[in-house]
Order: structure tokens, then C-alpha cells, then sequence
């Protein structure tokens, strides 16, 4: 037996405040990773790629548009900056400002009901 739309709601809702708990401790990581990345090392950019790369792909599964959509980008910087050898970090400072923005954001809103 299937669930009943009542049910997967809830558990979507489960789903949704472990992916911001997640996200929370995770941007705390990026940070890091940003900051370190202003030493040229493309082993560090490569794991900011994964690790918004990740945070992109969850978010967009669940709605979570601007989190994933500030994600996908400092993703696709990152790549670029791996692909062209050479970092760019304060390009990378903005993005992650308003990534982190948004994930406040959306953390807040998840005590509000909708």
C-alpha cells in the first residue's frame, strides 16, 4: 500500500528540515573552503564544486529554488575555475554570501507555516 498524500506531505516535510539542518552545518564547510580556495588550490575548489553540487541537486528536489539555484552557480564557477586552472576567490565571496543569506532565510521560514 501506498501513502496516503496526507503522509508523504509529513514525510516531505521530515525530508526538508534534515536537507536545512544539513545545509546549516554544510555552509559553515563552504566557508571554510572559500576561504581556503584564496590560496589557488583547485583540490579545495574541486570540493566546493561536490559539496554545492550537492546542496544544488537536494534543493532542487525540494523546492528550495534559491538555495539551489545560488548553489548551481558557485558550483559552475567553481568548475570553470578547474577547468581553467586558475581561481578567481573573490568572485566566489558574493555568491556565497547570499547562499548562506538564503539558507538563513529558508531556515526561518520553516517555523512559519505556510
Amino acid at each position: 500500500m501506498g501513502m496516503t498524500p496526507d503522509e508523504l506531505r509529513a514525510k516531505m516535510v521530515v525530508i526538508a528540515g534534515r536537507y536545512l539542518d544539513r545545509v546549516s552545518k554544510e555552509i559553515v564547510q563552504l566557508r571554510s573552503l572559500v576561504d581556503f580556495a584564496a590560496s589557488g588550490d583547485l583540490n579545495v575548489v574541486r570540493e566546493v564544486e561536490a559539496l554545492t553540487h550537492r546542496m544544488h541537486g537536494s534543493g532542487a528536489m525540494l523546492h528550495f529554488d534559491e538555495i539551489s539555484n545560488l548553489a548551481g552557480e558557485m558550483e559552475r564557477m567553481a568548475a570553470g575555475f578547474v577547468a581553467a586552472g586558475q581561481v578567481d576567490q573573490p568572485r566566489m565571496v558574493p555568491v556565497l554570501e547570499k547562499l548562506q543569506a538564503a539558507i538563513e532565510k529558508a531556515c526561518a521560514n520553516r517555523a512559519t507555516p505556510t
